[in-house]
């Protein structure tokens, strides 16, 4: 797979277009383009895209009816997309994730995190074409809630913390027991695309919605139902900077 990823932007704004074209290209992609969910698709059928940015709200073929398209044709199903909107409301975050969304992004926007988020898309990807090359990989985790356990999906994990001695995963709208330690759920974690930004947290870089400049260093906002603020210990913040391309 290429290092520097094709990307397919689908917004009916020409300024929001040629502003993410410039910055994109800017750090070595090749941008695409389409006005609406019609054209993605055609633009789909035609060239080979690593990441799709997709606004909802367009003329003809909005972004739902275009996230369906993609979604249902096997050639394009798998595809990273991330929503780019100006709809805020939990609805439609939680609408986007359930039909295969990997990222939402609300408008206004920072480039240079939006770039930072298709190149983490593409390190998950790589990944992923790893591990399919092997055996068949069991890709959840035992937790506990209320006296059950249940196995959680490693890709419904926004982040893990550690807190008196007990570590939590953390979804959209739950939070977990595991009867394991951070360091061990690191290791178990090691080939997906979790990295431990502070000693008590290790966090899902697709979930990261934002990242904050704070004094000395970081913090990143992640996608449960709260936007968690998470910081970026000093230690950390080389290879944090490295890792997702600020």
């Amino acid at each position: 797979m290429e290092t520097n990823p094709t990307v397919l932007v689908v917004d009916d704004d020409p300024s929001i277009v040629d502003m993410i074209r410039f910055g994109l290209e800017s750090d070595g992609m090749r941008v695409l383009s389409a006005g609406d969910g019609a054209e993605a698709i055609d633009v789909l059928a035609h060239n080979a895209i690593d990441v799709i940015l997709l606004d909802i709200m367009m003329p003809r073929v909005d972004g739902w009816m275009a996230l369906m398209e993609i979604r249902n044709n096997a050639a394009t199903a798998d595809i990273p997309v991330i929503m780019l909107t100006a709809k805020t409301q939990d609805l439609a975050k939680i609408l986007a994730f359930k039909q295969g969304v990997q990222q939402y992004v609300t408008k206004p926007f920072n480039i240079l995190e939006l770039s930072a988020r298709v190149r983490s898309l593409m390190t998950t990807r790589v990944h992923s074409a790893d591990a399919a090359g092997g055996e068949g990989e069991f890709r959840k985790i035992p937790v506990r809630k209320g006296g059950r356990t249940v196995l959680l999906s490693i890709d419904d994990i926004v982040f893990i913390s550690a807190k008196n001695k007990s570590t939590y995963v953390h979804t959209y709208e739950n939070q977990y027991l595991v009867d394991q330690t951070l360091g061990e759920i690191e290791k178990r974690l090691l080939r997906e695309n979790f990295h431990r930004i502070h000693r008590s947290y290790i966090v899902n870089l697709n979930c990261i919605k934002e990242i904050l400049r704070v004094e000395g260093g970081y913090a990143v906002v992640v996608t449960d139902r709260d936007e968690t603020h998470i910081p970026v210990a000093r230690r950390e913040i080389h290879s944090f900077r490295e890792i997702v391309g600020i």
